[in-house]
Order: C-alpha cells, then structure tokens, then sequence
C-alpha cells in the first residue's frame, strides 16, 4: 500500500511483539536478493512500515530487491528524488531542492518513527555512498528518535566476485 505522508495507516494486526519504534535503514547489497543479511531479511519481512528511494516515475531499484518480502499490509513510502540527472550536481538549484528533499523527508520519518518503526531501504551498505546517509546526519543531529543501521554488502563486492579474481591480487 502506497503512502507518500507521514500518516500511519491502518494496518492488519501484528503478528509477535510490535518492533521498537525508530528508523531503522536496511542495506539490501549489491542487488542479489540472496545476498541480504539475514537481519535485514528478518526487518523488512516484519516491517510495518517501509520508506524507499526511487526517481519520479520508476519502482526503485531498493524496492525492486525486497519484491515478495514485504508483509501484507505494510505501508509504502516511496521518497522521489526531486531531480536526478537533470541538472549539474554543482549547480545551486540542484544541491537546493536535494537539501529541500531531504530535511522534508527527515521530518516525515521522524513524525513517524515516534510510535512506528520504519524501515529504509537502501541498495548496497547505506554509509556507502548510500542515500540514506544524508537522512542519517539529519536525524541524527535532531535526536528525536531511535536509529539503527544494518551494514549491507557493497555494490563492488559484487562486481570484485563478478570478475573471479581476488580483488587484493591486482
């Protein structure tokens, strides 16, 4: 069910202990859905609430990895890019609406997060070169909630295995 407020809705009834509340980002690997860690399997397979990057338009590819996860009934909230490509990252009006984007996207989760859990989806380790970490720095600043963040494999481990060669060989 998709979502796009910070208004929690009704839900089918838990099953188990209702999980903390707080954001919790999950890295999801380097895109093979049998590469994220049985922790971030266990979150998202119970999570309530579920927030994911995505470009206007598209599924997100975060999204895409955890098809089939998610448990009936569990609130979608697909966070659109402002812009993507569409202008120069340098540029004023780029790293503005991105600023605007995220602070706006801090306060939903954190309304949220005060008596939900919600759980981030993030490709690949979310403190590398992850989206998640510039809602992480905010958040954090803020303190008003709980955050976790579960380690995901990186996106070049995957592409060093590709190869079949040990990437510390050369």
């Amino acid at each position: 069910m998709l979502n796009d407020g910070a208004v929690a809705p009704a839900l089918q009834p838990a099953q188990g202990p209702l999980p903390t509340p707080g954001v919790v980002c999950v890295g999801l690997g380097p895109g093979d859905p049998e590469l994220i860690s049985v922790k971030a399997d266990r979150l998202v397979r119970a999570a309530r609430h579920v927030a994911f990057f995505r470009k206007k338009g598209r599924p997100g590819k975060a999204r895409q990895l955890v098809d089939g996860l998610l448990a009936p009934g569990a609130a979608e909230y697909p966070m659109e890019y402002p812009v993507t490509t569409e202008l120069p990252v340098a540029s004023a009006d780029y790293v503005g609406q991105l600023a605007a984007f995220y602070d706006d996207w801090c306060v939903r989760l954190e309304t949220l997060a005060r008596t939900e859990q919600v759980v981030v989806l993030c490709e690949g380790d979310p403190f590398l070169y992850g989206s998640f970490m510039h809602l992480y720095t905010r958040l954090r600043e803020r303190a008003a909630v709980r955050l976790e963040v579960v380690p995901g494999i990186p996106g070049m481990v995957g592409c060093w295995h590709a190869t079949g060669e040990p990437i510390t060989w050369g």
